[in-house]
């Protein structure tokens, strides 16, 4: 019995100092681990490619020059995650190293709704009602609003476009334009040459039902000589023809 307590007792000696041993290799390998590749991927919603690469390159390189080494556990990533979520077209950044070898950076853009004209100078309004000044190298297909005067009034102007697009009139890319007035609203229709004058507040829905009775009645060659419909009526569309 001595002599098996003596052997267990060895074992057990032996098999704790091989794991501390590995512990200490397994420490000192992630001590030293580092990254020599950089992969980089965007996601855009909607394929709105707001967020672009030499926008995003430049901050890298500055953060990765600003580390005494490359050292993957002494990397700090969420640095760089917050200086990317600074860029004005960036909604999230991810930046982690994944144990190969590779620093990841995942960047997500903010998704547009409209393009904004503002005192002459084009803005975007994004899905969370946020103006930003509108990117020169990316073209949108965007409907176009305007009448707008700050910041405040783009965001009321955003949720009056979401019921507009929303009715039974429209969609998303059936509506080419909305100038927003202190009492009514003017729509543009994409693929027609004529303008709709509708009111603002608990009457829009009711005027847009009108209008989708009126184009259901319409055929497309009537539409087409339309140069004005007027919703604000009780009861009734007055149309003006060319």
């Amino acid at each position: 019995m001595k002599k098996k307590r003596l052997l267990y007792t060895a074992l057990s000696i032996i098999f704790g100092a091989g794991l501390i041993f590995s512990a200490v290799l397994s420490m000192q390998h992630w001590k030293n681990a580092a990254f020599d590749t950089i992969e980089i991927s965007f996601q855009h919603p909607d394929n709105q490619a707001l967020v672009v690469r030499p926008e995003v390159l430049p901050l890298i390189d500055a953060f990765l020059s600003a580390q005494p080494d490359s050292s993957a556990l002494k990397t700090p990533t969420f640095l760089l995650e917050t200086s990317l979520e600074a860029l004005p077209y960036v909604a999230d950044a991810q930046v982690y190293w994944n144990l190969n070898q590779s620093l990841v950076v995942n960047v997500v853009s903010k998704q547009a709704k409209a393009k904004v004209f503002m005192n002459d100078e084009p803005f975007l309004l994004t899905e969370a009602h946020e103006l930003l000044p509108a990117p020169r190298q990316t073209p949108l297909d965007l409907p176009i609003i305007t009448g707008v005067k700050d910041s405040a009034n783009a965001a009321r102007a955003g949720l009056l476009l979401d019921e507009v697009i929303a009715s039974p009139a429209f969609t998303f890319d059936g509506l080419a334009q909305m100038e927003v007035n202190a009492s009514y609203v003017v729509l543009i229709p994409q693929g027609y040459a004529h303008h709709i004058k509708a009111n603002i507040g608990n009457e829009l829905a009711g005027d847009l039902r009108k209008l989708s009775a009126f184009y259901a009645a319409k055929p497309t060659q009537e539409l087409e000589e339309i140069k004005s419909i007027d919703l604000r009526y009780k009861n009734q569309v007055v149309s003006k023809t060319r």
